[in-house]
């Protein structure tokens, strides 16, 4: 394997019940983690809100996008050790006093739910919930959907669901490594339509 292996859970071997109640508390930012975006995602998002071209892309990367760190797990096919690698990554913008994300409405919906990121689709049935129960009982001590779990009108996702979920991220985020590997890292060569001075407000943090 050149990634981690992802292993589905007891808790989700016979798969789960889930549907979001919009208590908006995964669209917050503090302690919570970074929406992480991919190219798909911003030229989707730019599209939906009539942004064209690169011009497009470069607005709404000023506009909506940061500049934050991540790192991925990477084991050349035949060798005995893998290495984590640590590097640059976009993610979303939040803004208010409790760091919502500026598309969350007042009634906790998703204005640009049909376009949303893909770690927003995917959610709760990300890699690290999939794979390891502490973290997935973390997640439900907060998210009103995962604590009514038995919930007949919640959507029922197979265990073969679930684990395309996070096989998806796994690829989204590989895919994005090895793009970056090529270009040494340089997050700028990558996405070339990126204003300058988002690393620099980032690094002023």
């Amino acid at each position: 394997m050149t990634t981690k292996e992802i292993k589905i859970s007891k808790t989700l071997e016979n798969g789960a019940r889930f549907s979001c109640k919009l208590c908006g508390r995964c669209c917050r930012g503090f302690n919570e983690g970074e929406v992480y975006l991919y190219l798909e995602d911003i030229e989707r998002l730019a599209n939906i809100l009539n942004l064209k071209g690169n011009a497009g892309l470069r607005k709404f990367a000023k506009e909506h996008l940061k500049i934050v760190n991540d790192s991925f797990y990477w084991k050349e096919p035949g060798a005995s050790r893998g290495k984590t690698y640590r590097y640059k990554s976009l993610g979303f913008k939040f803004i208010g006093d409790d760091e919502h994300c500026e598309f969350l409405a007042e009634d906790n919906s998703c204005s640009i739910h049909d376009a949303s990121p893909f770690q927003c689709r995917c959610f709760p049935f990300w890699q690290m919930t999939v794979s390891n129960p502490k973290t997935l009982a973390e997640y439900s001590k907060k998210c009103p959907g995962l604590q009514d779990k038995d919930c007949k009108d919640a959507k029922f996702y197979s265990k073969e669901e679930i684990f395309n979920w996070a096989k998806n991220e796994q690829e989204l985020e590989k895919h994005y490594f090895l793009k970056m590997r090529e270009n040494k890292f340089d997050i700028f060569k990558v996405y070339p339509f990126l204003p300058r001075d988002l690393l620099t407000e980032n690094e002023q943090r």
